[in-house]
């Protein structure tokens, strides 16, 4: 593997050693740009030999940064937007603002090539309107593909291009549902085909085993030979995900038909290794058993999806396999291989680690972490269950519950996505739980939902079993594995391509060779990465561990801890896996193994109920609310009005006069809205207020709040204290368009719910848990108050909640009021940091009313032909045209 730098890199190290930095301005700046335009690598000037000239001098490097802003300057003033004009590539650097709008203008100026190549050619309008609005997608101009897509759709003769567009962008950024709205109005044969990458998938992902007849029809009319190459594939994978495996054999075969010459190398690839996943391939062939003994797996990582390529995998199960070494009187049989591996790692083991055992024997088999639903696991299979829990399946699915053949000890688990944890993974991992879990938030998230779960600590720990300390230590020098700040000394990534092309047993031997150079080679590590830092530790070597993120939530009690925490975690293990490896081995009944994996960790589930009772989510005081509203005039309501509170983000100034005169032309009676102190000028309060007949327009006392900054986010939270005699109120944004009487909103049946709002229909906000994990996450270098956040936020938890979207609100002052949500919400932006939206989320969980979908459309993420409010917030805005014309 190739450690030498790229030439950018070349050329920015020169720079820092010879320049000012404002020169790494320049280069990092205006050399995307120069790159992006010009689909090349403008890195220096180069002699006449084709050699690159390296600076020698300032001079030279001066010479080198003008040479860039020039190009710069050239490329940036053809396109739209402000150019600054004092750009010398020695002291002053294009801001990034100007860089950015750069970018995305020539993004734009990309698609809108691609419609003219595509129409130049003789393609139809929606062909290739299809391939420049993927080309806007593929860019992150997520808006102006939606965009177009709204302009279009309401178009009746280009209405099925637009709900293509719209259902294309919507794919990847909302939830299926959205996406397959659009698409499932598409009747033009042409349109679908040009989207199939798009259409297929999201239908399978909405409709489940219902959207085979459209793949089924497709094949018999020969459709699917029109659709790209990647189109098949996509479409391939989304049917394996619902085990529909005839449908997945039939696309493939017929795309492999075509001859590796006519398919994009990747993609041909990737639809042979597919095929070895069905049913008859390679993975379901009889595991190799020896008749009377019992099955053991030793964890292995493929699956359909991706094979594993970091090295830090296979060094765990190196970890794991020590477990059974450590008995004498324990032999192996089964998988050639990996007896072959068994016998030769046997040798190496601490002498101070070997126990006699009991004498039996156990039958070796290969169990894949993220792909044994796959396989033929023979009868009665135990293993230890460890590592990052789950590597989704093409994106879509988990492999959890794991095959009905095996018996988990689950221990060491790092839990990646709390998606995961559907009913049936739930219910599995409470059978088979307590879960031993490498990390404190892994921890937290399983409790939050009701399983068993305590912190064990990661299995590397032990590694150092199968590496005895030799006589004489001739350790020296420092090793830097994945180390981001530099210095001297060889260097190595802990992620090698070249190991998917491995069988298990060489990535065996191979994990074993890193950790040899841990233990008997390097006497110093450098390291971001976990699974270098606790083996090298394990072996002895000296070890510092900074990881790009503290907080990450794979950290959580691994960061940070002294060696008498270290070998705590490691004799944790030892311990345990001491008392049930021999229970395993002499064939114990799986309810007396168990029962016995309940009684030795009872300890530890004691000491995570104690970390969990001691935690709260911060709370702002009663006193302190009423100071800050001591001074101030609240509202009072009145008969047969509405009260609306209208939130007006920075840049929505000029859309309060739209919104009110949206509600006002669609209200049965009358109403009154209201703002924060200082949203909008004065002198626009009486413009507004004059122009609307049946409400008027009010602006509430200022107000603040010690420690919070956002106003508008200070004043949202404090609503139901600011309204203290009302029961009801109504939250807008100052980006809403209504067509529907916002009185019908006060009527809502809540029931014992604090408010109603609708669930966020964007990919990246389904869980409350995933946004905690991501909350925390964000305190970075303050590694403890992420830990602190993650137990006190989960503390109260009995299930996960769903996110929803706050910004279109029917709130329950009353009960607001009782449940000291002020209070919650209040103390989460103060100490915390984050926004209201999410405070919000956190302090009432899953406690709301589904509010019907068409009373928030976000136009971003989702669109209706019948909108009652369509929220515009954050979006290129296209009043009146998310409505089909009557």
């Amino acid at each position: 593997m190739s450690n030498q730098p790229n030439a950018k890199d070349t050329f920015i190290s020169k720079g820092r050693e010879l320049v000012k930095p404002v020169v790494h301005g320049i280069a990092r700046r205006a050399l995307p740009v120069v790159e992006r335009a010009s689909g090349t690598r403008y890195v220096r000037e180069r002699s006449a030999t084709g050699a690159a000239a390296s600076p020698s001098s300032a001079k030279g490097a001066k010479k080198i940064a003008l040479e860039t802003a020039r190009s710069y300057r050239n490329l940036a003033s053809a396109v739209k937007g402000r150019t600054a004009a004092d750009i010398d590539g020695w002291t002053v650097a294009p801001a990034k603002k100007e860089v950015d709008s750069k970018l995305r203008e020539i993004a734009r100026l990309n698609a809108d090539s691609i419609l003219a190549e595509s129409l130049i050619s003789g393609s139809s309008l929606g062909d290739s309107m299809v391939e420049a609005g993927r080309a806007l997608i593929d860019a992150g101009l997520h808006g102006e593909a939606v965009s177009i897509g709204l302009n279009l759709r309401q178009r009746p003769g280009h209405e099925q291009i637009g709900r293509v567009l719209l259902g294309m962008a919507y794919q990847g950024s909302s939830d299926s549902e959205s996406a397959w709205a659009e698409f499932e109005r598409v009747e033009d044969r042409e349109l679908i085909t040009a989207a199939a990458l798009e259409y297929y998938p999201t239908a399978i992902d909405t409709l489940g085993d219902n959207a085979l007849p459209l793949i089924e029809e497709s094949n018999q009319k020969g459709y699917t030979e029109e659709w790209s190459s990647k189109a098949v594939l996509r479409t391939a994978e989304s049917a394996f995900c619902i085990d529909a495996f005839d449908h997945v054999r039939t696309l493939i075969e017929s795309r492999l038909a075509w001859g590796e010459d006519k398919l994009n190398e990747a993609v041909h690839y990737e639809l042979k290794r597919m095929r070895e996943w069905l049913p008859g391939g390679i993975h379901l062939q009889p595991l190799p058993t020896t008749p009377g003994k019992r099955n053991f797996g030793v964890l292995s990582y493929d699956q359909p999806g991706i094979r594993s390529r970091n090295i830090g995998d296979y060094i765990q199960t190196l970890a794991s396999i020590g477990h059974l070494l450590r008995y004498e009187n324990l032999g192996f049989t089964g998988d050639k291989g990996l007896t072959n591996l068994f016998t030769e790692l046997r040798k190496s083991v601490k002498p101070e680690r070997k126990y006699a055992g009991p004498e039996a024997e156990l039958n070796l088999v290969e169990v894949y972490r993220d792909g044994n639903v796959y396989q033929d696991i023979p009868e009665d299979t135990w293993y230890i269950a460890f590592g990052w829990y789950m590597h989704d399946i093409f994106g879509k699915s988990f492999n959890i519950p794991f095959h009905p053949n095996l018996r988990p000890i689950l221990l060491s688990v790092f839990v990646r996505y709390p998606e995961m944890l559907t009913p049936d993974a739930i219910a599995y991992l409470k059978k088979y739980g307590p879960v031993g879990c490498r990390d404190w938030q892994s921890v937290a998230l399983l409790r939050a939902v009701g399983v068993p779960a305590f912190f064990s600590g990661c299995l590397t720990t032990t590694v150092d079993t199968v590496f005895p300390v030799r006589e004489h230590d001739k350790r020296s020098g420092t090793l830097r594995v994945d180390w981001m700040k530099g210095g001297k000394g060889p260097s190595k990534k802990q992620t090698v391509t070249a190991i998917r092309d491995k069988s298990f047993p060489e990535n065996i031997e191979l994990a074993r060779s890193w950790v040899a150079d841990y233990a008997y080679k390097y006497s110093r590590v450098l390291t971001s990465r976990l699974h270098a830092n606790l083996p090298a530790r394990s072996v002895g070597a000296e070890v510092e561990f900074e990881p790009k993120n503290r907080s990450d939530s794979r950290f959580g009690g691994l960061y940070g801890i002294n060696d008498a925490e270290f070998d705590a975690i490691r004799s944790g293990i030892l311990n345990k896996l001491s008392i049930i490896i021999p229970l395993i081995a002499e064939g114990a009944a799986e309810e007396e193994v168990y029962a016995k994996w309940i009684e030795i960790t009872e300890e530890d589930m004691s000491a995570a109920d104690a970390y969990l009772a001691d935690s709260a989510l911060p709370d702002a005081t009663s006193a302190d609310i009423a100071s800050a509203l001591s001074t101030v005039q609240r509202p009072e309501p009145e008969a047969g009005t509405t009260d609306v509170y209208l939130s007006v983000n920075k840049g929505e100034e000029y859309l309060v006069a739209t919104a009110a005169k949206s509600i006002d032309e669609h209200v049965s009676g009358r109403y009154r809205l209201w703002l924060a102190s200082g949203a909008i000028e004065d002198s626009r309060i009486a413009e507004i207020d004059s122009s609307l007949t049946q409400g008027s327009v009010h602006l509430l006392d200022s107000v603040s709040y010690p420690g919070v900054s956002a106003r508008e986010d200070v004043v949202q939270a404090l609503l139901p204290q600011l309204f203290a005699n009302h029961d009801r109120l109504v939250v807008l944004p100052a980006a809403a368009e209504v067509s529907a009487d916002i009185a019908e909103l006060v009527g809502l049946n809540l029931g014992s719910a604090l408010l109603s709002a609708k669930k966020d229909v964007r990919k990246t906000r389904t869980s409350g848990l995933t946004l905690m994990r991501r909350v925390a996450s964000a305190f970075k270098k303050d590694h403890v108050g992420a830990l602190d956040f993650v137990f006190s936020s989960h503390s109260t938890l009995n299930e996960d909640f769903v996110v929803f979207d706050p910004q279109i609100a029917v709130l329950d002052l009353a009960r607001l009021r009782s449940e000291n949500v002020v209070e919650r919400v209040l103390g989460l932006l103060k100490t915390v940091g984050i926004n209201y939206t999410d405070s919000l989320q956190f302090a009432v969980g899953g406690q709301y009313t589904e509010l019907a979908p068409e009373w928030n459309i976000r136009a971003n993420w989702e669109t209706t032909d019948s909108p009652k409010i369509v929220n515009w917030r954050g979006q290129i805005r296209h009043f009146g045209n998310m409505a089909l014309p009557a």
